[in-house]
């Protein structure tokens, strides 16, 4: 039985990342941070605009 971190050496791959998939990895990561740019966004506008209503129902 391997000891230490022989066991991990030999979970680690010797080939190298096709390059497509680089790209392709890359992608996704790059669409994930784009959608929530565009969730932060729009609910940034709908809570300031709810703090703003909340607020001057408490002043009337």
């Amino acid at each position: 039985m391997p000891s230490g971190n022989s066991v991990l050496k030999e979970l680690e791959p010797t080939d190298e990342v096709p390059e497509y998939l680089k790209r392709a990895l890359v992608s996704e990561v790059n669409t994930i941070r784009d959608t929530m740019n565009v969730v932060t966004h729009f609910t940034e506008h709908f809570l300031n605009a709810l703090a703003v209503s909340l607020s001057s129902i408490d002043t009337e």
